[in-house]
């Protein structure tokens, strides 16, 4: 993982409502919807999808679009990529 990468990641994670949205995205095994995290994270949805959209341009979530719902995974290979990188640099 290069640096730049790293820092985006960890840029995305700092903002406390983005944390919170990440970790009920990451909390659902089957995805979930936008409206579902907004609910979840008692975000507005405008706000939400705004943190969604970072959240994935960091490589954090991926989205699927099925008509009008868009469901929200986890990559969770990012997440250990991002972990392995910290490991690696503490060492």
């Amino acid at each position: 993982m290069e640096k730049m990468d790293a820092i985006a990641k960890l840029s995305a994670l700092a903002q406390p409502t983005r944390l919170e949205i990440f970790l009920a995205i990451a909390r659902a095994a089957n995805g979930i919807t936008s409206s579902e995290v907004a609910e979840q994270t008692d975000t507005m949805p405008n706000n939400t999808s705004v943190h969604l959209s970072v959240l994935r341009n960091a490589g954090l979530v991926s989205s699927t679009k099925e008509g009008r719902l868009v469901t929200y995974r986890a990559e969770r290979g990012a997440v250990q990529r991002l972990a392995t990188f910290l490991s690696e640099a503490a060492k």
